[in-house]
């Protein structure tokens, strides 16, 4: 019995403190990287620098007040607001219908009907946007302050995500941007992604946030319009159970492993934990599939990491031994201490 007791109390000694100060350092890197949340201020540093430089295709609508200037021509100028109907009056040519045409557009529609009205032989044009009129945009998802948001003018894709706050931290890694009219071809070949239907008349373009936000490819930071839906889906979730400091779900993004999962719950428990990691995953033909690692193989590199996915269940098994020894413990409170463990 005595024999028994003293290896108990060597093993509680020895195991209790030294399980895995690897993992315990990296959880608190983790924790401190999951509080950053680096895509959130990579977003707030692109939208503080984003301007509205370049964007050259803003349909003009009702409400929009126009600033028409005649080179030349000086007693034609005008400024016009656009009616429900879509036009605006000049003089001479009477009821234009500008509706859905961005300022160039315009610019060169009003040039060739003064033209063609031999008003003026070499009409040189100008069409400012001087108010425009106010504007809705849905976003919805993983956003700070989902919701419906007023605007006025042109906006882009960076904006609007600033304008509700920015992502939280269980945003996922791409953002939809649903158009109530048909994109064209050049949005289509922008997001490199199949665009499919939301709903009829409408279609929806996938951004990847990390390309755009990480990586600063502004080529997708794409013109919003009135009435577009912006959402920022969820991020898929694992669950990190067994013997860990604090059992809990993970948010799976940005290629996060196994034991990355472990100690973004707090690390192996000290007292109850093994090395032994089971992964269990959904298959494709709606059974499970069983992963198995060792947590200490893993950080020394003698075993690779297993990625996770969405819907996993990584399990952290308990030591026999150790369960043993916490029960006793638990049982016999005072039987032993770690000052005895440290005499032998």
């Amino acid at each position: 019995m005595a024999l028994l007791l003293w290896g108990s109390v060597w093993l509680a000694g020895c195991g209790g403190a030294a399980v895995q100060p690897q993992s315990a350092q990296l959880a608190a890197q983790l924790q401190a990287a999951e509080r950053k949340n680096p895509l959130q201020e990579q977003l707030l540093t692109q939208v503080s620098r984003a301007t509205l430089t370049g964007y050259q295709d803003y349909a003009v609508g009702p409400e929009d007040l126009l600033a028409v200037g005649f080179l030349g021509a000086d007693e034609l100028d005008r400024e016009v607001r656009v009616n429900g109907q879509g036009e605006i009056s000049l003089a001479l040519v009477g009821p234009v219908k500008v509706g859905g045409l961005s300022p160039q557009a315009i610019e060169k529609k009003l040039a060739k009907l003064y033209r063609e009205g031999e008003f003026i032989n070499v009409p040189q044009i100008s069409v400012e946007v001087k108010e425009y009129r106010h504007q809705r945009v849905m976003v919805t998802g993983a956003v700070k302050n989902p919701g419906s948001h007023e605007v006025i003018g042109p906006r882009t894709l960076l904006e609007m995500l600033g304008k509700a706050g920015g992502l939280t931290e269980k945003a996922g890694e791409t953002v939809q941007v649903i158009h109530s009219q048909s994109a064209s071809e050049v949005r289509k070949a922008l997001t490199g992604k199949a665009i499919g239907p939301f709903s009829p008349g409408s279609e929806t373009i996938v951004v990847d946030l990390k390309r755009l936000v990480g990586q600063g490819a502004l080529e997708l930071n794409l013109p919003i319009q009135n009435g577009d839906v912006i959402n920022v889906p969820f991020a898929q979730e694992a669950y990190v159970l067994g013997a860990v400091t604090t059992p809990k779900s993970v948010t799976v993004k940005d290629n996060i492993t196994a034991i990355q999962a472990v100690a973004m719950a707090g690390g192996q428990h000290t007292m109850l934990s093994s090395n032994q990691v089971t992964v269990v995953r959904l298959n494709d033909r709606g059974g499970t599939d069983t992963l198995a690692l060792n947590l200490k193989d893993v950080t020394t590199g003698r075993e690779p990491d297993i990625p996770l996915k969405g819907g996993d269940i990584v399990f952290v098994k308990e030591s026999t031994v150790r369960r043993l020894m916490f029960d006793f413990k638990n049982l016999f409170p005072g039987s032993y201490s770690m000052g005895t463990a440290a005499a032998f």
